[in-house]
């Protein structure tokens, strides 16, 4: 029975400690997708930029974000527009930027099979031509038979 108790115990200390960390973890995860703005082209949470003008504030703003906001969708957002679409290093998954997301694999699929096409069509080619006809020089000829007597091949 006591050992039931400590398992209880430790359960609960876990799941109050994961709750107390989420909104650092949560602070942590959106400072990586936010970059300042003070054109260092460092991340918001990493820039060492010495008298950056926006970092601080930047920072300030996220922390406050986080608290008010439930969604992390709505944080990024919310910088987006304070601080320009350039601020979140990931784009939006709706709108516009959608296509950020959509247009290299539909690029990278259609390069794909447009170069199976492509090798098809001269397979399908080369098969048609048939073996080449090849005139060789007489000469060239006469050497390589003999070549070929005197190599035993």
């Amino acid at each position: 029975m006591k050992r039931l108790g400590e398992i209880v115990l430790l359960c609960c200390a876990l799941v109050l400690l994961m709750g107390a960390d989420s909104q650092d973890a949560r602070f942590e995860k959106l400072g990586s997708k936010i970059m300042c703005t003070c054109s260092c082209a460092q991340m918001l949470l990493k820039c060492n930029h010495v008298g950056c003008p926006n970092s601080a504030q930047m920072i300030q703003q996220l922390h406050q974000q986080v608290n008010s906001q439930p969604n992390d969708e709505q944080v990024l957002q919310w910088f987006r527009e304070q601080w320009g679409v350039t601020a979140v290093v990931e784009p939006a998954t709706h709108g516009f930027e959608l296509i950020a997301w959509l247009l290299p694999p539909i690029v990278g699929f259609s390069c794909l099979g447009l170069l199976v096409f492509i090798v098809l069509t001269w397979r399908k080619r080369a098969i048609a031509a048939g073996p080449a006809n090849v005139v060789l020089d007489p000469h060239m000829e006469a050497l390589r038979a003999r070549a070929r007597q005197e190599t035993e091949l």
